[in-house]
């Protein structure tokens, strides 16, 4: 390992490879389900949540990586992820925990076939996979499974009322609910929803529209209390005119 020291990870295990580009509903579902993520989790320094990043998980051949459309890491340093060109198992400290693939034409077959025994040797204690086109690729169209041992168990996935589907993630302490273009998450603690991109979005111009009334409530009531302090100053100034005394 100490020839590994002197490797540049930028150069021998470099951040992304060409691929094919991907559909719309893909990328937006991936980045939906980052973003809640991320904002969920930002208070903790130990928690990297990752998208479309390469993760190596040996040494050698430096072609053994795998890159996730999400990934969520514990007991990590995020700061060094976040500033590092990959994920290399073996420096992170910790294999990610959970990994979710969103199936598309070019992948869903390996991420069916392929992806599970190559989890397993990572490390990954929960496999989800997501067809955002809602059954094109594969049914149900949420699917996950957690490791026990050397092999996987299913997670139960349940149909809900709206026609949805939820299943429990014990890895992140949260339900997934997915369905169709969309894939959401849930604190069961609270039983509220994680913001996505919206409305993170609408939660930051609120905050900014509330910023700024009270800006300009601020602004009015020093305008006022200058008025007020102006009008009582002519006020003394006219008594003292008329009593024929010079204001202080």
């Amino acid at each position: 390992m100490g020839l590994l020291t002197r490797v540049d990870p930028a150069v021998a295990y470099p951040a992304t490879t060409p691929k094919m580009g991907e559909a719309w509903l893909h990328n937006e579902v991936r980045v939906q389900t980052y973003t809640a993520l991320r904002y969920h989790f930002a208070g903790r320094p130990d928690c990297f949540v990752g998208t479309d990043f390469n993760v190596y998980y040996r040494p050698r051949p430096r072609t053994t990586y795998v890159a996730p459309d999400l990934l969520v890491s514990f007991g990590v340093d995020r700061s060094a992820l976040e500033a590092d060109v990959s994920y290399r198992v073996w420096d992170a400290g910790a294999p990610p925990s959970f990994v979710l693939e969103v199936a598309s034409k070019w992948t869903y077959r390996r991420d069916r076939r392929r992806k599970p025994a190559i989890y397993l040797e990572v490390g990954v204690d929960e496999f989800w996979r997501l067809d955002a086109a809602g059954g094109e690729f594969y049914t149900p169209m949420l699917q996950g499974d957690r490791r026990v041992g050397d092999h996987w168990v299913p997670i139960e996935v349940s149909r809900d009322d709206d026609g949805g589907l939820s299943g429990r993630s014990d890895a992140l302490g949260l339900d997934l609910h997915a369905e169709p273009r969309r894939l959401r998450f849930r604190d069961p603690q609270t039983g509220l929803w994680l913001p996505g991109p919206d409305d993170i979005r609408e939660r930051a111009d609120d905050a900014e529209a509330r910023a700024t009334d009270a800006e300009a409530r601020v602004a009015a009531e020093s305008a006022a209390r200058r008025a007020a302090e102006a009008e009582a100053s002519t006020l003394r100034a006219r008594l003292n005119d008329q009593n024929g005394r010079t204001p202080p």
